[in-house]
């Protein structure tokens, strides 16, 4: 009997030890690509507050900026996790850094070949638009920090290599903005797919960065306001199937942020007429409408509070329902990449200040004008 328990408690270890062993292994057989960042492209900038201690809107807080400048190398492995180190230049002055974090592909649009016939098919009011032959594309978007939470950084890189980084850095106690131009063909080749599971009704629009204008070489301010133009070209892009340059969008409003009506009066010369106006009643109700419009294809501008208390243009485009208000959100795509939302809770959760009823039904601003509600353009 003693043997029996022997011999037992032996095969229980062997059996563990080649669980452990395997585990191990699996780790050590994870592969690492070497990856270069180019960010020294003319226009970097480092944005510091003078009379506060951070920036919450660049057209009402004083700076100084000073020009800004980036390289590193690292790697980057099979599960997107990415090493970086490199030298930050603040205005003349270079400083050694580490960074560490995670890159994802994102997508963006559509690659369609030229001449491809379209496909119509109607959604609501309109007609949406695809392409024979037409093949999604993606952009490799990147978070990374150093371990003492001085540097947060936010990059994406698109399929000609370009972009940058931009985000926040720690300067005796400020929290200053910096953006990077720059490129990186071995980020943008060597990030694996990502898949997004979609537990109750996504729709796919595309993401589109107000950063976008930076990268393409205007202000680094026009791109800080351009939340309603990016979203408006979403939706151009989810209903047309064509890229709109956010840029153009920017100069039709006049340079200036654009509102839902604006948004409307741009997508009605694109030939894209979507229904605007305000929804209010109960909580549940008006959580109810806006699942109505997810399941009928009909994404929409939402006018929202953001984390800092200012006035901003995002995209509905989905919900996950558990079943109850908690834990239960939409899915956004926000256009402010660096520090948005794409998850916005019903109601508050401990996880996330940031939720639905704060944030949108109890919130009044721009075309928002019911406390018990919601505006949308869709």
């Amino acid at each position: 009997m003693k043997k029996t328990n022997i011999r037992t408690a032996i095969g229980l270890m062997l059996v563990i030890f080649m669980l452990l062993t395997s585990v191990a292994y699996a780790k050590s057989e994870s592969t690492t690509t070497p990856i270069n960042i180019d960010l020294t492209k003319e226009g970097g900038v480092l944005i510091v507050p003078t009379t506060e201690d951070s920036i919450v809107d660049l057209s009402t807080t004083q700076v100084t900026e000073e020009t800004a400048s980036a390289t590193f190398s690292g790697t980057i492995d099979d599960h997107n996790k990415v090493e970086l180190e490199g030298i930050i230049n603040l205005d003349g002055n270079d400083k050694k850094i580490k960074l560490s974090g995670e890159a994802y592909q994102v997508f963006v649009g559509w690659n369609v070949p030229e001449g491809a016939e379209p496909i119509y098919t109607q959604v609501g009011n309109n007609t949406m638009t695809r392409y024979v032959g037409a093949t999604e594309k993606y952009a490799t978007y990147m978070d990374v920090s150093d371990k003492s939470g001085k540097y947060n950084l936010h990059g994406e890189f698109y399929d000609d290599g370009s972009g940058g980084f931009i985000g926040t850095i720690n300067i005796d106690g400020k929290e200053c903005q910096i953006g990077l131009r720059g490129s990186s063909m071995s980020v943008y080749e060597n990030t694996a797919p990502t898949i997004e599971t979609k537990s109750s009704n996504y729709i796919s629009v595309p993401t589109r960065s107000q950063w976008e204008l930076y990268w393409d070489g205007h202000s680094y301010d026009a791109a800080s306001h351009a939340c309603g133009e990016t979203t408006a070209a979403m939706l151009e892009e989810y209903y047309t199937g064509d890229e709109p340059d956010i840029w153009d969008i920017w100069v039709y409003n006049g340079y200036d942020t654009m509102d839902a009506g604006e948004a409307q009066d741009y997508l009605d010369d694109q030939g894209v007429y979507l229904q605007k106006g305000t929804r209010s009643g109960s909580l549940s109700y008006t959580i109810g409408k806006i699942k109505d419009m997810v399941d009928d294809d009909r994404p929409f501008y939402l006018t929202e509070e953001s984390r800092w208390g200012t006035c901003h243009a995002v995209v509905l485009r989905g919900y996950y329902d558990t079943g109850s208000m908690y834990n239960s959100y939409f899915k956004l795509n926000d256009p402010n990449t660096i520090n948005g939302n794409t998850v916005m809770y019903w109601t508050p959760t401990l996880s996330s200040s940031f939720n639905y009823e704060e944030n949108v039904y109890e919130y009044t601003g721009s075309s928002d004008t019911t406390s018990t509600g919601y505006s949308f353009l869709g």
